[in-house]
């Protein structure tokens, strides 16, 4: 018995000595930066602001020398799979055949370059353009970070046993729940970190799911896309906006749009037009040509459209949502309770009465839409990301010291 008892307890000193060890060497690898950090995205081809920010935060982490990809799961061809399948069973076979799209993000111009994409699944692919590729499992370490965004509860649940942090980054406060039962919290898929885009969005979670380790980051304004023209004549009398996510929010804003018609109908003449489906360059063009930019975005997590208008010396004329409200003041733009259709119908024509008076171009107004943008710089903006990311590893470094 005491040679059994001896053999057991060299056993677990054994144990001990490996975990010590291997602890030792994931502490190492966050010390020198030799680790990787996965940022999850949807593969989505078409522009998306939320999309922007997470590749905007991979070139910022690249560029100060950590290893970042860009991971994703394939998207399926709903289309050329049903074909597909449909042409497989006239030759007999049962199974269905999936086909899915690329994932080519080519609309982030710039932001994309030099980052490292890795698919999420296994297996051959086959892609709706004909080419196959054959997937390789991609494993993740102790001493890895993955980034997840806020509305994707299933990728939190799947990732649950993975050995490495996983950090839930939430640029929207309608989607925190989306997708989750009632009652259920991140903390129930082990998530312990959460970045966070605005104040908004902090409390909103602080409240909801207590207990969480917060961290605001702060967003910024490339003021070399989005300036004032030079001359304020080559504004027009055009009214970009961003026509909403979703048919309901569309529906939304071509009401607004009509009713400020019905309400002013000595300004049928005055044009809207979207700022969809746009390149950076061409999104920031039509904003400095524009006299107003509509918002209409009911459910922003923080909301940049204002701020690039206010750049633009474009004026605002808007909801005010929650999200939005760190920088939105009476003295930056025209704002109507959320969800108004009525007061920003209204608000409209009276911005168009000041604008056409000559009222809303001069230096007071200017000085005002300046303080509210130098607030989002793009020092400050890279100081948070980088700031962030030291905190989660330092954090990170910390939590494995105190394993026994």
């Amino acid at each position: 018995m005491e040679i059994v008892s001896q053999k057991i307890s060299e056993t677990k000193e054994d144990e001990t000595k490996k975990r010590e060890e291997m602890v030792k060497g994931v502490i190492s690898k966050l010390e020198k930066k030799d680790y990787n950090i996965f940022i999850y995205t949807p593969a989505m081809n078409t522009p998306s602001g939320g999309i922007s920010v997470l590749f905007k935060h991979a070139q910022t982490l690249k560029e100060a020398g950590y290893n970042v990809k860009i991971v994703y799961e394939p998207q399926q061809n709903s289309k050329a799979s049903i074909a597909a399948t449909n042409k497989a069973r006239t030759k007999g076979a049962t199974q269905p055949v999936i086909i899915f799209d690329k994932f080519r993000p080519d609309w982030l111009g710039k932001l994309k370059d030099g980052i490292e994409f890795r698919c999420l699944a296994e297996g051959e692919l086959t892609y709706s353009d004909g080419t196959t590729e054959k997937i390789e499992t991609l494993m993740m370490n102790p001493e890895d970070i993955m980034v997840i965004p806020e509305g994707f509860p299933n990728i939190m649940e799947n990732t649950a046993t993975l050995p490495c942090k996983r950090v839930v980054f939430a640029q929207s406060w309608y989607y925190i729940l989306s997708g989750m039962k009632i009652g259920q919290k991140w903390q129930h898929f082990g998530i312990k970190d959460v970045i966070s885009i605005s104040d908004g969005i902090t409390q909103y979670i602080n409240a909801i799911m207590p207990g969480l380790n917060v961290k605001n980051y702060k967003q910024s304004i490339d003021r070399e896309l989005f300036n004032v023209p030079e001359k304020l004549s080559e504004k027009s009398p055009l009214i970009s906006y961003m026509p909403g996510r979703g048919p309901e929010s569309q529906l939304k804003t071509s009401n607004v749009i009509r009713t400020f018609y019905e309400f002013f109908p000595h300004y049928k003449w005055v044009r809207f037009a979207a700022l969809q489906g746009l390149s950076k360059e061409d999104f920031a063009n039509q904003l400095k040509s524009s006299a107003i930019a509509l918002y209409t975005d009911e459910i922003a997590g923080f909301g940049t459209l204002p701020l690039e208008a206010m750049a633009c010396g474009t004026h605002v004329v808007g909801w005010s949502p929650f999200g939005s409200k760190e920088y939105i003041n009476e003295n930056n733009g025209f704002w109507a309770v959320n969800g108004d259709v009525f007061q920003l119908a209204e608000l409209i024509g009276f911005a168009l009465d000041r604008y056409f008076a000559g009222i809303l171009d001069d230096k007071k107004v200017s000085d005002e839409y300046e303080k509210t943008i130098s607030q989002y710089s793009t020092g400050e903006e890279t100081k948070s990301i980088l700031k962030i990311y030291k905190d989660i590893t330092n954090e990170r470094i910390e939590e494995l010291k105190s394993i026994k």
